[in-house]
């Protein structure tokens, strides 16, 4: 009942991006598992940028706020949660970037992990999120002739 009511006291907007994500983190995990990283990544490239109401209504951090949520609730790891968060944004015009980086455990082991950044800041993860992981290069840019 608390759940219902938090989400009630949600303006249209908030509600809108629940609902979305709700659809969306399934959809982008499935995509993970069969395909992978690259192929999924590039099908949520060719849907494109457009103005989207919701996600325009609100502020970069307050999706990111909304996707976790959602995420949390479905159990969505960290590479599906910061996927989706990146097509939200795309779809309202603001740039962001995947971040994979990795970690060594106690026992040897690596951990890995993945967060958005925007702005160079992290925008889905803990400021500490940098010194926690080694962050991976990140996708080179094709130079355009």
């Amino acid at each position: 009942m608390r759940r219902l009511r938090k989400f009630l006291a949600l303006n249209s907007a908030g509600r809108a991006v629940v609902l979305h994500s709700f659809l969306l983190l399934p959809t982008v995990a499935l995509s993970l598992r069969a395909f992978g990283m690259a192929r999924t990544r590039a099908m949520l490239e060719r849907l494109g940028p457009r103005a989207d109401g919701a996600a325009a209504a609100l502020a970069p951090a307050e999706l990111a706020r909304l996707v976790d949520a959602a995420a949390a609730r479905l159990r969505v790891r960290c590479l599906a949660r910061s996927l989706a968060l990146w097509q939200l944004l795309r779809h309202r015009g603001t740039s962001t970037e995947i971040r994979l980086g990795v970690s060594k455990l106690a026992d040897g082991s690596l951990a890995a992990h993945a967060w958005l950044e925007f702005e160079g800041l992290p925008l889905n993860d803990n400021a500490d999120v940098l010194e926690r992981y080694a962050a991976l290069p990140t996708r080179a840019k094709q130079p355009s002739c």
